[in-house]
């Protein structure tokens, strides 16, 4: 698919997940599985634009290590959520398995490593105040992190008692936030 998709409709880039899995081996094997094929039935040279792997933040960094080997351009291990009391309701899981402190070592790790503009986070615009989000992202910023943004839209189901959207003016904030973060620091998110 991916290799039709490089060949005959114009796509230059290619996200993948390996999915979520509480044993990062496991979601190694699932990433290695797309990342290998790409390299051997698609070619890395065809593949014009980048390939941006969405993970869930390894506790060895050799795991990072290899996907970089494999192809990888930017890592993603997306916190979401900034502020600690409202991911422990919204985001349990991460904050309780794999931890806020795990994400951020994995990102700076990444960062550190491999340079700036390498590593990324995404957070869910929407699902906290702006001052968190504003923290989250200039702490990420100022590492040569990437904060990356995706719009809240509840789907039936409510977060926190509530499916109400922020407001415009929350979201023209983030928007010219985000944009001063990446000048200040010299960030360019995926295309």
């Amino acid at each position: 698919m991916v290799n039709y998709a490089i060949r005959h409709d114009g796509v230059n880039s290619i996200q993948i997940t390996g999915g979520s899995t509480f044993d990062d081996r496991v979601e190694e094997k699932h990433i290695t599985a797309y990342l290998e094929p790409l390299n051997s039935d698609v070619g890395r040279k065809n593949i014009k634009g980048e390939i941006l792997l969405y993970i869930t933040p390894p506790k060895n960094t050799d795991v990072i290590d290899r996907y970089f080997e494999l192809g990888a351009d930017r890592i993603a291990c997306s916190l979401e959520v900034w502020d600690d009391r409202l991911a422990a309701v919204i985001t349990p899981g991460k904050r309780e398995f794999t931890t806020k402190q795990r994400h951020l070592d994995a990102l700076t790790y990444i960062s550190e490593t491999y340079g700036p503009n390498k590593a990324f986070s995404n957070f869910i615009i929407g699902l906290e105040p702006f001052e968190t989000l504003k923290e989250g992202a200039t702490y990420l910023a100022e590492r040569g992190i990437i904060p990356s943004a995706s719009v809240w839209m509840p789907f039936g189901k409510p977060v926190m008692g509530s499916m109400k959207p922020a407001e415009l003016d929350y979201f023209r904030r983030v928007k010219e936030l985000f944009a001063e973060l990446y000048l200040k620091y010299q960030l360019e998110p995926a295309g």
